[in-house]
């Protein structure tokens, strides 16, 4: 789940390059090892939704900074003005912004989500053995030296280290925690429409802002520092409007979950069909199209299966 949504949903792959089994191993499958890490190690140590987001940050911060090293590179090909605006102090700072939200809302958190809800009595166990795990690892790893031999650019030592350091920080953050990091209280009982509304409202503003928009004109944003600060902010209303209005992750179910995922995915899928339209056919619009019959398909099994539970404690309460 993770590489198609990542690679394929996103745009980032037309569904010839994705199915080609060069292109996949080296670009796509990393994405598996990566979700299957965070997600395994948050079913280990007993953790919760805060844990698989520390951890979903730092796989960001290892593939940007550490695989693909484009945080770092001012020629990147996908930057295009970016570059210019942005680059300071050998970083692209809003690139980064974007590639780490990107990665944490649909490369880990969406890709766990959906196959969470596909197999809900399996939710707490382990999927992979020590071993499945530790190829996971050993996969993830050598994933860096492959990489560096097709894109040689490389950053300074220091940064290296800093970015190194940062993983393993939020890793070992993530490791400590508490399960339930704030404390579970009733929720707001709000309908799963607008979780997928405030998912879908901060996709586009975030990709709006900090990568389409910039490619048009940059001389309507503000300076990078304040964007940057604006972007964060706008994460962190979307993140206290979730924990708020779930209980701090405690008062909501897996339609909550899947219409929040929904709404990630929501932005992305409607530019598959324009860019194949705006260039050659490349299969994009098998994919959207299919992307919306399996999201259909899977909220209305979920839909169902509350209902059904529903109608089941109700009768058991009328029986008894």
């Amino acid at each position: 789940m993770a590489p198609i949504l990542g690679e394929l949903v996103s745009g980032h792959q037309t569904l010839f390059q994705f199915v080609n089994p060069l292109s996949f191993v080296l670009t796509a499958l990393p994405y598996g090892f990566g979700a299957i890490i965070c997600r395994e190690l948050t079913v280990r140590w007993g953790k919760g939704w805060f844990c698989l987001v520390l951890l979903g940050i730092a796989y960001g911060i290892y593939e940007e900074a550490i695989v693909a090293r484009s945080i770092w590179d001012p020629n990147w090909a996908e930057l295009g003005a970016l570059a210019d605006y942005s680059y300071w102090g050998g970083i692209t700072w809003t690139w980064t912004e974007v590639l780490l939200h990107f990665h944490l809302t649909i490369s880990i958190i969406s890709s766990v989500v959906l196959v969470t809800v596909m197999y809900p009595e399996q939710r707490h166990e382990r999927w992979a053995s020590n071993r499945a795990l530790a190829a996971c690892f050993a996969g993830l790893a050598l994933w860096a030296p492959i990489l560096s031999w097709l894109h040689p650019f490389m950053p300074p030592i220091g940064g290296f280290i800093l970015a190194l350091a940062t993983i393993a920080g939020l890793a070992c953050v993530a490791w400590r925690l508490p399960a339930q990091v704030f404390p579970s209280r009733a929720g707001t009982g709000t309908r799963p429409l607008w979780y997928g509304v405030v998912a879908a409202v901060n996709m586009t503003v975030v990709f709006l802002s900090l990568f389409v928009l910039p490619e048009e004109n940059l001389s309507w944003l503000p300076a990078w520092p304040v964007l940057f600060v604006l972007i964060a902010a706008l994460d962190g209303i979307t993140f206290w409007l979730v924990m708020r209005w779930s209980g701090n992750g405690t008062a909501w179910d897996d339609r909550h979950r899947l219409a929040m995922v929904i709404g990630m995915l929501a932005f992305f899928i409607p530019l598959l069909v324009l860019k194949d339209m705006d260039e050659c056919f490349s299969g994009l619009t098998i994919v959207a199209i299919l992307a919306v019959w399996g999201l259909w398909k899977l909220w209305d099994n979920t839909q169902a299966h509350y209902t059904n539970q529903n109608s089941t404690l109700s009768g058991l309460a009328s029986t008894t």
